[in-house]
């Protein structure tokens, strides 16, 4: 079975009240734990460092603001990247686009030669067929694999199940590798 994720992103209930209290450590805190993730994925979407940049900040301006009205459910992760998704999609009404994934991991330019076109190759394929899921799909991959969240995070965040949201990043992968072995053949 898959890792829940790489590491458990997150902040307490202590540190959420001292920041609605106005903390600067607590809210420095907030942002420590979050800016990095929030940027990678709103880098996901526009796939543009400035617009991911500006985006980043606004979500956390919008946190700022709204840090008196959050409900402590313990769900300040999701949240928190519901804002993150909201500045996304004002981003892409305002701009009439639609964002696509960068799928980029690791900067072929640090392998050798042969190493790197195999690598482009099987990215390039793997990018064509990230755009043949539709975009729930690709948000499901952008929340888990991007933004790094782990399932419990984004079910509470899409108002769905864990499980539910863990059978379907599996079937996806599945799906996914199960289409990248047949361009193989």
């Amino acid at each position: 079975m898959e890792n829940e994720s790489p590491r458990r992103m997150g902040v307490d209930s202590e540190t959420i009240q001292r920041a609605v209290e106005g903390n600067q450590s607590a809210l420095a805190q907030i942002y420590d734990t979050y800016a990095a993730a929030i940027y990678r994925y709103h880098f996901s979407r526009v796939t543009n460092v400035s617009d991911a940049e500006d985006l980043t900040s606004q979500t956390f301006m919008a946190v700022i603001e709204s840090l008196a009205r959050y409900q402590h459910r313990d769900n300040f992760t999701a949240w928190i990247f519901q804002i993150a998704r909201n500045k996304v999609m004002d981003h892409f009404r305002r701009n009439h686009s639609h964002g696509e994934v960068d799928e980029s991991v690791v900067d072929p330019a640090q392998r050798d030669v042969l190493e790197a076109v195999v690598w482009d190759e099987s990215r390039a394929r793997l990018k064509s067929l990230l755009h043949l899921l539709d975009e729930e799909e690709r948000e499901l991959i952008r929340l888990r694999y991007t933004a790094e969240l782990s399932f419990v995070e984004i079910a509470q965040l899409l108002g769905r199940k864990e499980d539910a949201v863990r059978k379907a990043v599996r079937r996806i992968l599945d799906r996914l590798s199960i289409q990248m072995e047949a361009q193989n053949a």
